[in-house]
């Protein structure tokens, strides 16, 4: 129980951690394309981590999984790209609350990639979850640009996907190599689509880039943590609490209140969420 609790606390600080990266994500977005945030957001994740990696021996670079090192790369680019797009143009906390349904679509890509046998009742909690989403953009009339909400869940379901992959190579591969990894993927796959929309940060805004690559790879950090020393059905209904400390940031910051149909809608997915997660199968936990 002392472990579990232990466990929670670094949730909970990872919890507080991510939407505050968000909030800065779409704080910058009033000056900077999304695409232009995301290479950054990569590049100084990378530099972070740079250091400790050359601490390493050479054997850090070498790997037998390398086609699906660069699947985990493009699945982050395509996920950042996305996200961070989306970011821009919803309230926080409903950007937080469709984020969850990536544990929705985990369901579906086990099914198709680990031939995994899918129950009724967790078919049936992952269709309650996405009537969450409808709930969240709106049931009388739609109150989310749906493009926005598009971008949104396809982002989830990237980030589904890089569940899978990350589970798959740390079988055999270290932390460090998964990250060296991904570090320069997303770094060069990122790069190209900033430069199509390049705009030059101010120096204010360098400062809060390099903010946001820290955050991310803290909030990393402490999830990694929390799961390490806790038994993960316990900690990880913590990660749900991410909507109130994005709903503060939000009203902080933007003057965003979260609606009744996003309360409502998080409400569901996060309830579906906690089922999915609590009989999760081994195979892609």
């Amino acid at each position: 129980m002392h472990q579990n609790i232990k466990g929670s606390l670094f949730i909970l600080l990872a919890a507080a951690t991510f939407p505050a990266m968000g909030a800065l994500i779409k704080l910058i977005s009033y000056e900077l394309h999304p695409f232009v945030i995301a290479f950054f957001r990569s590049f100084f994740g990378f530099i972070i981590i740079l250091p400790l990696i050359l601490t390493q021996n050479s054997n850090i670079l070498k790997t037998k999984k390398l086609f699906v090192h660069l699947l985990r790369g493009a699945l982050g680019v395509g996920a950042m790209l996305a996200g961070f797009y989306a970011l821009s143009i919803l309230p926080l906390a409903s950007a937080i609350s469709i984020g969850y349904t990536r544990v929705l679509f985990l369901i579906p890509l086990a099914v198709i990639f680990l031939s995994e046998k899918v129950t009724l009742p967790r078919v049936g909690a992952t269709l309650i979850g996405f009537l969450g989403v409808i709930i969240i953009v709106g049931l009388d009339e739609i109150e989310l640009p749906i493009f926005a909400v598009c971008l949104s869940l396809f982002s989830a379901f990237l980030v589904a996907g890089i569940k899978l992959t990350v589970k798959y190579l740390s079988q055999t591969e270290s932390t460090l190599t998964i990250q060296m990894w991904f570090g320069i993927v997303s770094s060069l796959g990122t790069f190209v689509p900033a430069v199509l929309v390049w705009q030059t940060p101010s120096t204010k805004n360098i400062v809060l880039l390099f903010i946001i690559g820290t955050l991310g790879l803290i909030a990393q950090m402490l999830t990694i943590k929390g799961l390490r020393i806790g038994q993960a059905t316990v900690v990880m209904p913590i990660d749900y609490s991410r909507l109130i400390f994005a709903s503060a940031y939000g009203f902080i910051l933007f003057g965003e209140l979260p609606t009744w149909n996003t309360l409502i809608g998080a409400l569901f997915i996060i309830v579906t969420c906690i089922y999915i997660n609590k009989t999760e199968p081994k195979k892609f936990t």
